[in-house]
């Protein structure tokens, strides 16, 4: 597998103290971490912080969402703003832009929910722990049973091209089997990503893999301070990464350049665990910082 080189440590210092157009929105009160944030829009922004309330930003103010959760809110997918879907402990929300369905997944062996994708209404897959991945056809759920004891990131380009990644390996499925991908990788802060069938890439740890439709690459990225544990970006030439150390990196479609992370030797730890935008010019991170005075919820936008 041959490597890709990235610009050095010093010459990214420079981009790192301007924050690369990145600004902290302000988290609304009490919010000591989220966990994952889907911005369907400017004026429609959604943060979960594992608890049963979704926090929702209108371009102004924040407010919160009641659910029906008898668990905390750990993901969230959308195919559209009336095509909701969650994850909540051994439950699968769905919203339909006014109410909430849920739907108990225990059943088919699944629990301690951590990532879900759907293609269509009709096409829904979930990952968690007992190495289960679940399915919804629209009707009933089913299960199959792969890949690592926990599984913690899912995403496709479509029915038949879909990625499961778990603490261990990387699992593909091409409409009928999955099957394990030769590459390092996994992890608990570890995710899959990708733009389509021929731009995947799998985060976590000090490299990335990426996948060109051919070939599995790996790019080192140990000149960054912190690690890239989330990926999200509208095409291949513009994507952010988001990680430890308050790190946040840009790929143009040739090279990762880090454009901020939190200043060497500060007495706190943040953390961004996720990142989302509804367009080029509205993406957002979110995570957590902790410190003396223990965690609180951090949100960037750019």
């Amino acid at each position: 597998m041959r490597q890709l080189p990235l610009l050095l440590l010093g010459s990214l210092l420079s981009a790192c103290g301007s924050g690369g157009g990145w600004s902290d929105v302000g988290a609304p009160a009490g919010l000591l971490s989220a966990v994952d944030v889907w911005a369907f829009s400017k004026s429609d922004v959604w943060v979960l912080d594992g608890s049963a309330t979704v926090r929702r930003y209108d371009g102004a103010q924040w407010s919160t969402l009641a659910t029906p959760s008898k668990g905390g809110l750990s993901c969230i997918f959308a195919l559209s703003g009336t095509e909701v879907w969650l994850c909540a402990g051994q439950e699968v929300l769905r919203y339909d832009g006014t109410s909430f369905q849920a739907m108990d997944v225990s059943a088919v062996g699944l629990g301690s929910l951590s990532d879900l994708w759907a293609s269509s209404p009709n096409d829904l897959w979930i990952v968690g722990d007992q190495a289960i991945l679940g399915h919804y056809d629209g009707t009933r759920w089913t299960a199959t049973r792969a890949g690592s004891p926990f599984n913690v990131s899912v995403w496709g380009s479509g029915p038949s091209d879909v990625y499961a990644l778990g603490t261990f390996d990387l699992l593909h499925y091409d409409g009928t089997t999955w099957t394990n991908v030769d590459i390092h990788a996994g992890g608990d802060e570890a995710r899959v990503f990708g733009t389509s069938a021929s731009d995947v890439w799998v985060s976590g740890s000090s490299e990335l893999n990426h996948f060109d439709g051919m070939t599995w690459t790996t790019v080192e990225t140990t000149g960054f301070v912190g690690d890239i544990s989330a990926i999200w970006g509208p095409s291949s030439n513009d994507l952010w990464g988001v990680g430890s150390a308050g790190a946040i990196a840009h790929y143009d479609g040739k090279t990762w350049s880090e454009v901020t992370h939190q200043t060497i030797g500060s007495p706190y730890l943040r953390q961004f665990l996720a990142v989302h935008g509804s367009s080029a010019t509205d993406v957002w991170a979110v995570g957590q910082q902790l410190g003396e005075g223990g965690s609180i919820g951090v949100i960037y936008r750019h």
